[in-house]
């Protein structure tokens, strides 16, 4: 079991969160430094999520120092751009000569469907830009539109996004409580596991809706297990008005205990585990996080 605590590495969905400063986690000597913020996280966790390419693509320099204010062995998932996973997206935040590409828009403007063309131009800028992190990058998180419903339509495509990543590992978050379903979850994991990519097993509110997935524990990926926890708040889970509303949820112990055994059990089939809190509501995400990683070591019987 030592072994596999190891190498389960517990950090949260970003350091940049703005809640993370209002709620006070960064001392007065760094929360309005941007290198500052980062260097201080990293002694903390071994690990986080980059958000921010979500929205946009970071100038390579950013990224480079990223890597510099980070100790070695520390570990970058990065987010998908909106484009790529399916999200509507304001064209005004791609690189200039990706705007031109084509695409169906939605009514405010938005790209609502990308040509391949497209897609596959915002897969390279982000390849390319994120090259500097080396060895420190863990993975890019493909988290997919919950409405994304399971078929091999949609499976395809997924696999197609997976391949042209590569050769960077795909970590992907289905959001559609269809890609579960008997025979769809088995295609589904098949066709990460051919691909070397890593299912993304989730925490959420325990509801009967699509958004919500169940906790499915799934390793297709013998170098990288991930875990994403984003509370379990059902009252704020559909219609919130802002992101920290809708993941307003402290963990307790014992709900943090249920995933101490799938966790170890995931770094038992895996090189590398990657636990994720994304309840980014004040420093909930933080103080689960740091909580969760004291757990896994009194559970090897560690001081």
């Amino acid at each position: 079991m030592a072994d596999a605590v190891d190498r389960v590495r517990v950090g949260t969905a970003s350091w940049t969160d703005p809640e993370f400063i209002k709620a006070g986690w960064y001392p007065d000597a760094v929360k309005n430094d941007a290198a500052g913020r980062l260097r201080y996280y990293a002694e903390h966790f071994p690990m986080v999520e980059v958000n921010a390419t979500f929205y946009a693509i970071p100038r390579r320099g950013t990224v480079e120092a990223w890597a510099d204010r980070t100790p070695d062995g520390f570990r970058f998932h990065v987010k998908a751009h909106q484009v790529i996973s399916g999200h509507a997206s304001d064209p005004a935040r791609l690189p200039e000569p990706l705007r031109e590409l084509p695409y169906e828009a939605d009514r405010r403007g938005r790209i609502r469907r990308p040509s391949r063309e497209l897609r596959d131009a915002v897969i390279d800028a982000l390849v390319e830009t994120v090259a500097p992190l080396g060895d420190k990058l863990g993975s890019i998180l493909l988290q997919l539109p919950p409405h994304v419903a399971a078929s091999q339509d949609a499976r395809a495509e997924v696999g197609r996004i997976i391949e042209r990543i590569q050769p960077l590992r795909t970590a992907v978050e289905f959001r559609n409580t269809s890609w579960v379903a008997p025979g769809e979850r088995e295609a589904s994991a098949e066709m990460l596991a051919t691909r070397d990519a890593a299912w993304v097993c989730v925490d959420a509110p325990r509801v009967d809706v699509e958004s919500a997935m169940p906790p499915v524990v799934e390793v297709t990926c013998p170098e990288l297990a991930y875990l994403r926890l984003h509370g379990r708040n059902a009252a704020t889970w559909q219609g919130s008005r802002t992101v920290a509303e809708r993941f307003d949820w402290q963990y307790s112990d014992g709900e943090l205990g249920e995933w101490i055994g799938p966790v170890i059990d995931m770094a038992e089939r895996a090189q590398e585990v990657a636990v994720v809190f994304n309840n980014n509501h004040g420093d909930f995400a933080l103080r689960s996080a740091s909580r969760f990683g004291e757990m896994l070591r009194e559970s090897r019987g560690d001081a």
